[in-house]
């Protein structure tokens, strides 16, 4: 029987316990890159003993040399906003910071801190027409495309996956953290590809990622893509829901912290965030 190694960020233990449901014929153990980073001389020894790596694509340079790694595969994570276009990642002084609902900020919330509206008039853009202008309602077909072509880049194709879960509820916890069900569905195309025939069973491992960060998707967004919608947050490692009113409460408390100067979005959400800003710098002339 082979011995696998699975290496990935927050879907590792998701990707692991589905691939043990479902094949019995190869041994399966994992590790999350935290983890590896902390313990890299343990993991030097032991992955050339395995037969198969399968790793995250965004690990494959920096961690640990797997040129030498005979079978190695990758796998990537589901990256989509479609759900949550609101999302971005916020840095000030050179780093990125945490907010109530951990790396996930909202574009809105930050924008409007930096116009230096209350949390009041913010909790006021949350509506309709403002997502309308801010494109949010418009991000599904290209989140699409480039969702299936980071799966096809490694071989794996998951556009029949995606039908299957785009006809459910929402599938994504945020814009980098998906449900468990697309996860063990990755691990099921994955397996099929390298040949193995897998268990007919629809079991879906323990839901680990909903220990973290889950996002809603606001109510006007999900009323066009057909899905649930709520103004509730979960916090990070928290089973408790807090309101929008207490995020912007709370992300307006951190941003205290800094001059509006210093904080920032992403890179990658620059042109959309800009976007958002000139139309609450609009809102706030009325």
């Amino acid at each position: 029987m082979e011995a696998w190694l699975i290496i990935s960020n927050a879907q590792t233990f998701g990707l692991a316990n589905s691939m043990r449901l479902l094949t019995n014929d190869v041994k399966i153990d994992h590790v999350d890159v935290w983890t590896l980073r902390a313990s890299l001389d343990h993991f030097v020894q032991t992955i050339p003993t395995y037969d198969r790596i399968v790793i995250h694509p965004q690990i494959e340079h920096g961690y640990y040399d797997f040129s030498s790694v005979e079978k190695l595969s990758r796998i990537p994570s589901i990256q989509f906003d479609a759900y949550h276009p609101d999302i971005c990642f916020v840095g000030a002084r050179g780093q990125l910071i945490n907010g109530p609902m951990g790396a996930y900020h909202s574009m809105i919330a930050l924008a409007a801190f930096r116009a230096g509206l209350s949390a009041e008039r913010t909790r006021a853009l949350f509506r309709r027409d403002i997502f309308e202008r801010s494109g949010f309602f418009s991000r599904w077909e290209s989140e699409r495309k480039q969702l299936l072509e980071s799966f096809a880049a490694h071989g794996l194709d998951i556009s029949e996956s995606f039908r299957a879960w785009s006809r459910r509820e929402s599938f994504m916890y945020g814009i980098d953290h998906s449900k468990a069900r697309p996860i063990r569905d990755i691990a099921r195309v994955f397996l099929r590809q390298c040949g193995i025939e897998t268990n007919q069973t629809d079991i879906v491992p323990a839901d680990v990622i909903m220990a973290g960060c889950c996002f809603p998707v606001y109510p006007e967004v999900a009323e066009v893509l057909g899905v649930e919608g709520s103004y509730m947050f979960k916090p990070h490692q928290d089973y408790r829901l807090i309101s929008l009113e207490k995020f912007i409460e709370h992300s307006f408390a951190l941003y205290g912290k800094y001059s509006p100067e210093e904080i920032l979005p992403g890179p990658l959400f620059t042109e959309r965030y800009d976007r958002v800003r000139s139309i609450v710098a609009e809102e706030n002339l009325q």
